[in-house]
């Protein structure tokens, strides 16, 4: 199988490789300049340091240029997680459809049979996984909609109870939907490591709340996890920064703040006991 290429890794490659390239240029120069065992004619001079401006001049403007194409490779990686995700919603909607009239059928059939019970245990199972899916079909943006349905199968299969409140389609989202998902996707991927860490199967909830007034959108991801201390608050946000130990790298939520503020939002976070929640506000 092919080895799929990591442009960060290059990326990190390629600007170490350049900045030792104009090290080795600049210590030459100051060899020759300075060191009285180097002697070197003035033409051999001139072209010494004509080739470390160049080197100097190409490597500054390959670091410049690696930057907006790692940003671009970023968006590519979060609009493929995306159309994943919607892959996986309209599988699922799909399946629904197709076994729609067997359904229909064993009702009937325990209906026939005077199996009452048995028929109302059975819509109760088959209502609740149909309105699993339609609950996450409420806003203007199929991969809003798909990550919601994706964290929602990963809390079933953890033993969390994801509640979703959704009294807004957010139609007129200023962030591109993909770069939102990716503020909900680490939003409650946090809250699923931290009840999973602390709070006992059975007993773990997550509620996510999506509305709008006239000027703004507003989202939260609450859980009933651990509080987080005070005097973190402000460095949870910052780069690097995390509670995880080695589970986390630390840039989740500081993602999570800069998308929101390259789009004049804000993100912010209050938490008490078996009560966390991240709020974010988004301007129409």
């Amino acid at each position: 199988m092919k080895k799929q290429f990591e442009f960060h890794k290059a990326r990190i490659f390629l600007t170490g490789l350049n900045i030792l390239q104009m090290g080795s240029i600049l210590v030459l120069i100051l060899l020759a300049n300075f060191d009285e065992k180097v002697t070197l004619d003035k033409a051999e001079t001139i072209y010494l340091i004509l080739i470390g401006i160049i080197s100097i001049v190409g490597g500054i403007s390959t670091i410049l240029g690696i930057a907006p194409l790692g940003k671009a490779v970023t968006q590519m990686e979060m609009m493929q997680e995306s159309l994943d995700n919607l892959s996986d919603l309209n599988y699922q909607i799909r399946a629904q459809r197709h076994d729609f009239l067997n359904h229909i059928q064993v009702v009937y059939s325990l209906i026939e049979l005077e199996e009452y019970k048995e028929a109302h245990s059975y819509l109760e199972r088959v209502y609740g996984d149909i309105q699993r899916i339609s609950k996450v079909l409420k806003t203007a943006h199929p991969a809003v909609n798909a990550i919601l349905q994706a964290k929602s199968d990963m809390c079933v299969k953890r033993g969390i109870q994801l509640e979703l409140a959704i009294h807004s389609p957010f139609s007129e989202l200023r962030i591109p939907s993909w770069e939102f998902c990716r503020v909900l996707g680490n939003l409650i991927d946090n809250a699923i490591y931290a009840l999973e860490k602390e709070v006992p199967a059975g007993q773990r909830n997550i509620l996510v709340t999506l509305r709008e007034d006239l000027k703004h959108y507003y989202f939260e991801v609450e859980n009933n996890g651990p509080a987080i201390p005070k005097q973190l608050w402000n460095k949870i946000f910052e780069p690097g920064f995390t509670t995880k130990g080695e589970d986390g790298q630390g840039m989740g939520l500081a993602i999570c703040r800069e998308i929101l503020q390259e789009n004049n939002g804000t993100l912010e976070l209050s938490s008490s006991d078996n009560c966390t929640v991240f709020a974010g506000v988004i301007p129409r």
